[in-house]
């Protein structure tokens, strides 16, 4: 796709925007009913393109992962769009509200939205921003990932489909695209990928002042506990592991545990990969989704492997794919220690104190979320107090991302902003500050000559 036809589908969504700045309520519904339709009657065809992208994604999960999760989405803001687009009223100061004046915050459209999203999950990460930013009344223009081109080629076709060029509008392309992509007048760009990208996006949206939504991912901890139920711990580290075959920026990345309760999780963990290949079988597994991004895997654990440290590697529900692979103290130097692993390999530190577990999470950029494994609630206090994350859950993993009402997004390293739900409604808002005045002039109170009842009134202000 060349740079000029890029400018033309954002000319017509700017065209579409100024045309119609503020969308009823019933537009709005029904641009998030199509975005349902387009999921729910092609959902063959989306499933199709995704296990083409990865080489093989079971249908089952391609539709819980990336088509109701979406629809989900979609339903919540279908119910609660009404409420979130009144107006909110707020209390003027003492002095006005005597003099009868009117204070509200509403909810106006920001115009149109650049939406840059991944390949892990490409029709969720593309279309669940979507649902936030068309319920907020803007248009929208998507640039999928190319790492997943049947699936980024069916959204294109189906987005023409569905909705006028002036609405929604999708540039399918190359680096070179996304490039050209970013640099464009948008009025927000939000963006789903690694932080190296989201630097360079930054810096090319600084060109035009343009607001961010950065979800970064990175390493996300898993703190066990002393007083953490090892079978649960280990079943649930097993699922997040290897759920889209751990291609989640929510995955949990590494594990910190106490070096006498290591050799009793690593059972767990084996009886719990034994327990999903055989109720699961590969059927239903998720591929890596192409020879770089395994060889990539594979070159983290090697290199830890050549510095000495434990590799234990198990079974997997696809063996085409990549089994789960444990790397245990690694050395500092190791490059699995600092990027985000993205895959089913799992990074465990022999480090059991509470205190030395936070100090070391501290260390590193805030996580996209912490997991806590234990029964303590002071324990998962200090977590809450003495961190930064995105996200802070107990005693599982993933499954908080399929609350619509909770934000989504990160802090400091692993992004800025949050989306989904009425939080997403707000960040692609312009949340506008309107006062109306009453039926007094306050301006002549504070115009000279002062008097003292003036100065009086001065002194009581600081009172109230």
């Amino acid at each position: 796709m060349s740079g000029t036809n890029l400018e033309s589908q954002f000319k017509a969504l700017r065209v579409g925007y100024h045309l119609e700045r503020f969308p009823s309520l019933a537009t709005r519904l029904d641009r998030l009913r199509r975005v349902k339709a387009m999921l729910s009657e092609h959902e063959a065809a989306w499933c199709e393109a995704l296990s083409q992208d990865f080489g093989y994604r079971s249908a089952d999960q391609s539709s819980f992962a990336d088509i109701t999760t979406t629809i989900k989405a979609a339903n919540h803001a279908l119910k609660n769009l009404k409420f979130w687009m009144k107006a909110e009223r707020r209390t003027p100061d003492l002095s006005l509200r005597m003099s009868g004046a009117k204070t509200y915050v509403e909810s106006f459209p920001k115009g149109v939205v650049g939406i840059v999203s991944p390949w892990n999950f490409p029709i969720n990460l593309a279309l669940s921003p979507l649902i936030s930013v068309l319920a907020a009344g803007n248009r929208a223009f998507i640039k999928p990932s190319e790492i997943t081109p049947a699936t980024s080629a069916l959204l294109e076709k189906l987005i023409a489909q569905y909705f006028a060029g002036d609405e929604v509008s999708v540039a399918c392309g190359d680096v070179d695209v996304a490039q050209a992509f970013v640099k464009l007048p948008f009025d927000h760009i939000i963006y789903t990928g690694g932080e190296t990208v989201a630097k360079y996006i930054m810096r090319d949206a600084a060109e035009n002042l343009v607001p961010l939504t950065l979800e970064l991912g990175g390493k996300s901890p898993v703190i066990v506990s002393s007083s953490a139920d090892l079978k649960l711990t280990a079943k649930r580290i097993a699922f997040g592991k290897y759920f889209n075959a751990g291609q989640i920026c929510i995955a949990p990345d590494y594990l910190l545990i106490a070096k006498e309760r290591l050799d009793a999780f690593l059972i767990e963990l084996k009886t719990a990969v034994e327990n999903a290949d055989s109720s699961q079988g590969s059927a239903d597994s998720v591929s890596i989704v192409n020879d770089r991004h395994r060889q990539r895997l594979e070159d983290l654990v090697a290199e830890g492997e050549g510095k000495g440290c434990k590799v234990v590697r198990f079974s997997g529900l696809n063996q085409s794919a990549y089994q789960l692979t444990v790397v245990i103290d690694p050395s500092n130097d190791a490059a699995i220690n600092t990027g985000e692993i993205f895959g089913p390999v799992l990074l465990i530190k022999t480090i059991g104190d509470l205190s030395e577990q936070i100090s070391y999470i501290n260390r590193s950029s805030h996580p996209l979320v912490i997991y806590y494994f234990g029964s303590s609630e002071a324990e998962f206090r200090r977590v809450a107090c003495e961190t930064s994350s995105g996200g802070l859950v107990k005693n599982d993993v993933i499954f908080q991302y399929a609350n619509d009402d909770l934000p989504f997004g990160g802090v400091g390293g692993s992004g800025m902003g949050k989306y989904r739900g009425e939080y997403g409604f707000k960040e692609f808002s312009n949340s506008r500050a309107i006062y109306k005045s009453g039926f007094m002039d306050v301006s002549g109170f504070v115009t000279p000559p002062y008097s003292d009842v003036f100065r009086m009134v001065n002194k009581l202000m600081r009172k109230i």
